[in-house]
């Protein structure tokens, strides 16, 4: 569940509306002085080379006219949820003070002029880091709706033909490429420190004699991908768009199961939809798909991202259903992620 509010973004937006109304919504040059990266008139960072270090942030908290004001808030409401939410409010004050100082210096670097401000350059950082995530971490696949991408990169686009008057465009862009590539950097970061993860669990003791825990082959990603579209298939139309989200996956779960009307599951319908209800986990939790091999054959299980790494079996949905399905899937689900959490914080206390 995503958090209903974010404390910084709430502390952001209370500081911002705070200095429109000093600055007569970015009216008074005076009041804003000494908040713009630079005092007019002075050359280049020479107020921050004397001590005046606030003012390397302080650009990303002016707005200009209501309207710059308002877009901006909803977009620091929205983003910043998502980030805190996923990272916490400490990384997301570092994240937005780091991409906003930066963006600002490119601004005034590469313009001159030290009249700017506004969150945007910020926003573009939370937007690029939110979509790279999202195409690399299950965990933020579904926090920007495509259409929301396209109306970013389209304004993105907008912005730099003049067609909108003066706009901080090389804010813009430092603030959307920083972004990008801490995504970038974080994802590849995590990456390598699954593998060594992954290494370390396979050279260990943990799983019993004739088992071994492998890597998904390319005959296992296959075979996963052909149940994901079985699924979907058995769905409704929009069913590829609810595969996106957790709350989708259920529903496909929940709806497939009521069409049987009680009909018994064949092997391969029962994996489809185990491996469902697996991706909504790995959608939540973060956890990775494997393939524990024995004398049986492969087996796909499910890998916490802690150190060392906890087994989780891909069997929620037939034990649901033995139940004579007495709880929802929804309920189903939240207790399978409780229990996930409560293991991981076990396993590193």
């Amino acid at each position: 569940m995503k958090q209903r509010y974010s404390i910084v973004s709430t502390a952001i937006i209370l500081i911002c509306v705070a200095i429109a109304v000093i600055s007569k919504l970015g009216n008074s040059i005076e009041a804003l002085s000494p908040l713009f990266i630079a005092s007019p008139g002075s050359e280049g960072l020479s107020d921050v080379m004397n001590g005046q270090l606030w003012r390397l942030a302080t650009p990303i908290f002016i707005h200009f006219g209501i309207m710059h004001l308002v877009f901006n808030l909803m977009w620091v409401w929205d983003l910043g949820r998502l980030i805190e939410d996923k990272k916490g409010a400490a990384f997301y004050l570092v994240f937005v003070l780091i991409v906003g100082v930066l963006s600002n210096l490119a601004q005034y670097f590469f313009t001159g002029s030290p009249y700017f401000g506004g969150m945007s350059g910020a926003l573009y950082g939370m937007f690029g880091y939110i979509w790279i995530q999202g195409r690399h971490n299950p965990s933020f696949a579904d926090d920007l709706r495509k259409d929301t991408i396209v109306m970013m990169l389209a304004w993105f686009v907008l912005c730099w033909t003049g067609l909108l008057g003066p706009i901080a465009n090389w804010a813009h862009t430092t603030g959307l490429v920083v972004g990008m590539l801490w995504a970038y950097l974080s994802v590849a970061f995590n990456k390598n420190s699954a593998t060594q993860t992954r290494k370390s669990m396979l050279n260990s003791d943990q799983l019993p004699q004739k088992q071994s825990l492998q890597y998904l082959s390319t005959a296992d990603i296959l075979k996963i991908e052909a149940q994901r579209q079985w699924a979907r298939e058995q769905y409704l139309p929009e069913a590829r768009q609810k595969y996106d989200s957790v709350e989708g996956k259920l529903a496909i779960i929940d709806a497939i199961v009521s069409q049987h009307a009680g009909l018994p599951f064949s092997v391969e319908e029962m994996q489809a939809l185990e491996m469902t209800f697996g991706d909504a986990l790995v959608h939540a939790t973060g956890m990775e798909w494997a393939t524990l091999e024995d004398q049986s054959g492969r087996t796909p299980v499910l890998l916490t991202p802690e150190t060392p790494p906890r087994l989780w079996p891909v069997n929620t949905v037939s034990q649901w259903l033995a139940r004579g399905r007495s709880t929802s899937i929804s309920a189903i689900f939240e207790e399978a992620v409780r229990s996930i959490q409560s293991n991981s914080r076990a396993g590193n206390s």
